[in-house]
């Protein structure tokens, strides 16, 4: 399997091929090549104080709190930015990519050709056409505009590729998460627990397999001995992995009466539950899952003392959980529809009880008018959900991989496996297995 490598834009990062090459401009374009240099994509940022025409959303200085970017209004400001390319026709008109982790949208074009008579028309038409795939990748009011261009049939070709870099962009990254320091640990930490997927969150904060770590316990001992970073950092997560954090525990702060509200369901990869302390309240579930139990605002998952002090049993502890997810969902959209031969839903925005959501019935129940008595569901990143139909086994192995690939490339990540959706419950993955989990 080709490898990937991360590069850094002007405000965004993205991976690419490791035999891809990249170069930053001095106006902060970020300019990629294939290793033959059939195509060229470009990738610039643009700030949040735009306003689109069309849209109802008012223009201003540029504030990462504002709300999310909707789909009429990105289509709104993609097609602003397409209407720049004059010379260009375009074949596939602007839509929304669906299921990304950013809202995204995308169009393809082709060079018009001018009219010419006689031999140079002939000679034209023996020449390669250049074709142009576009994208506008959004983070609240943020952009990154992207195209690819090149000989339609080497465009094309590298379609899987060019979709995968796309898919890859982060936007918003901030220059302090590249700082010695924070970097340093994720390093780390990668060696230490290979297994699972680490990346920087903010200054003080990693993700380790889809739980966030404070790790600026590490900064006072770091400025003071940075020749020792390495088994500080060590010691750090053995600590971590292995003992209870007792006085971290949501039960010595406040009682039943105050965290019943605010106590939700979790999935977590079964690898990484092996490794969490033997009193931590779990159940293990399907596609190599483990259901824990956290109270919101807290990093620490709820043990068996908590629940012991609580005075509760862990059938009332997944009861409350439960109930609270299904209230946090029931204002909540999955946005989608019908394209070529399938059928995709997802939730617009990434939260981090998204793919928890899996386990609602009502989810389930809502999805069924559009997709159908069975169908399929995904939840290769913490903060994802998708469902979806299709039509032919070929397609649902395109799915297959499309949700294998963001599994590998997450930050928060989940299960690569797909979930079947029946009227009698959820199905775990069977593929390549002789056996099935059902859960009701």
């Amino acid at each position: 399997m080709r490898g990937w490598k991360t590069v850094s834009g002007d405000g965004f990062a993205v991976e690419i091929p490791n035999d891809f090459t990249a170069v930053q401009r001095d106006d902060g374009h970020l300019l990629i090549h294939d290793p033959s240099e059939s195509i060229q994509m470009e990738l610039q940022m643009t700030a949040g104080s735009h306003q689109a025409e069309g849209s109802d959303r008012p223009g201003g200085q540029h504030n990462e709190a504002l709300a999310p970017v909707n789909p009429r209004e990105a289509l709104a400001r993609f097609k602003q930015w397409l209407g720049r390319y004059k010379n260009m026709r375009l074949t596939e008109a602007p839509k929304q990519v669906l299921g990304m982790h950013h809202v995204t949208c995308t169009a393809q074009g082709a060079d018009r050709m001018r009219m010419f008579s006689g031999l140079v028309r002939k000679v034209m038409k023996t020449q390669a056409q250049t074709g142009t795939r576009f994208w506008a990748v959004f983070h609240g009011q943020d952009v990154v505009f992207a195209s690819c261009r090149g000989a339609c049939e080497a465009v094309n070709f590298l379609k899987p590729i060019e979709d995968g870099i796309i898919a890859a962009v982060r936007v918003g990254v901030r220059d302090t998460l590249k700082s010695p320091f924070i970097q340093a640990v994720v390093d780390l930490a990668k060696d230490i627990s290979p297994i699972a997927a680490v990346a920087p969150v903010d200054e003080e904060t990693i993700s380790v397999g889809g739980m966030r770590i404070r790790v600026s316990p590490l900064h006072h001992t770091f400025t003071e001995q940075p020749e020792h970073l390495a088994e500080n950092v060590k010691r750090f997560f053995d600590e971590l992995l292995v003992q209870d954090s007792e006085h971290n525990s949501p039960a010595n702060d406040d009682p039943w009466t105050m965290v019943r509200s605010e106590l939700f369901p979790v999935l977590v990869p079964r690898t990484l539950a092996a490794k969490l302390p033997a009193s931590i309240m779990l159940e293990e579930w399907m596609n190599d899952l483990t259901i824990c139990y956290q109270v919101k605002s807290r990093t620490t998952l709820v043990s068996m003392e908590d629940c012991r002090l609580w005075g509760i049993d862990q059938e009332t502890l997944h009861e409350h959980a439960m109930g609270n997810l299904l209230r946090d969902t029931r204002e909540l959209n999955m946005t989608g529809g019908r394209c070529d031969n399938y059928t995709l839903f997802s939730f617009p925005l990434d939260h981090p009880l998204n793919a928890a959501r899996i386990m609602l019935p009502l989810v389930q129940k809502h999805l069924r008018p559009h997709l159908g008595k069975n169908f399929y569901m995904a939840a290769p990143d913490r903060d994802v959900l998708l469902a979806f139909s299709c039509d032919d086994e070929e397609t649902l192995k395109w799915f297959r991989h499309q949700v294998e690939l963001r599994y590998t490339k997450s930050a928060n990540p989940l299960s690569d496996k797909l979930f079947l959706i029946t009227p009698d419950g959820v199905v775990g993955d069977t593929y390549g297995s002789d056996t099935e989990d059902i859960q009701e």
